[in-house]
């Protein structure tokens, strides 16, 4: 009979415990509200690429600057994006890479990464305002010159892969790294403002 209610406790322990874990896992996991919220955002949303797509799988790559159409978010595992061209129809699904547990924050600054969601021409005159023509011109052909600011640079560029930071004689430095097929390309930031770069 002991034995017999020992095992019953210990069986109830488990079951708790195997309770408890799944209860974390939901709790990780990002709300239903929350999902809605986000696939209402994007879903059949055009945008344009900041960079090229790779896909997951065996489904080619889409090229910076394409108009493309946003077709799933995927909510599971660390995130992901499927789109297509709208010339081609070509489909590619985009890992999002991003840390557990997602949420509609982290979703929306990876989207902001990926893709711009105002027309180019739009765009352009919004960077005339803003930086003046010359810095508008250089964002459109993605190109940087010494004296950039950093935030136009991420407008050219795009987000860099890594940065590294140092101080330097008590000026921070900052070096954004840019993978571009089997090398790499760098920009050094000093007071905001692009010192040098090696593309």
């Amino acid at each position: 009979m002991a034995l017999r209610n020992l095992l019953v406790a210990a069986a109830m322990l488990i079951a708790a415990n195997g309770c408890s874990t799944v209860k974390q896992v939901v709790v990780k996991d990002i709300p239903l509200e929350e999902q809605k919220l986000i696939h209402d955002t994007y879903k059949d949303r055009t945008a344009w690429t900041r960079g090229v797509l790779e896909d997951m799988g065996e489904g080619g790559s889409i090229p910076r600057d394409e108009k493309i159409q946003i077709a799933v978010i995927g909510l599971h595992y660390s995130g992901s994006v499927t789109v297509r061209t709208l010339k081609k129809r070509n489909k590619v699904t985009q890992a999002l890479e991003l840390e557990r547990p997602l949420s509609k924050e982290k979703i929306d600054a990876k989207m902001e990464e990926l893709f711009w969601f105002v027309d180019p021409t739009l765009r352009q005159v919004a960077y005339i305002r803003k930086w003046g023509k010359k810095t508008a011109q250089a964002i459109v052909d993605h190109e940087v010159f010494v004296g950039m600011t950093a935030e136009a640079t991420v407008e050219s560029w795009g987000f860099p892969a890594k940065r590294n930071i140092n101080d330097i004689g008590g000026k921070r430095e900052e070096q954004w790294i840019y993978p571009a097929g089997k090398r790499s390309k760098y920009v050094y930031i000093i007071d905001n403002k692009v010192s040098k770069w090696d593309d």
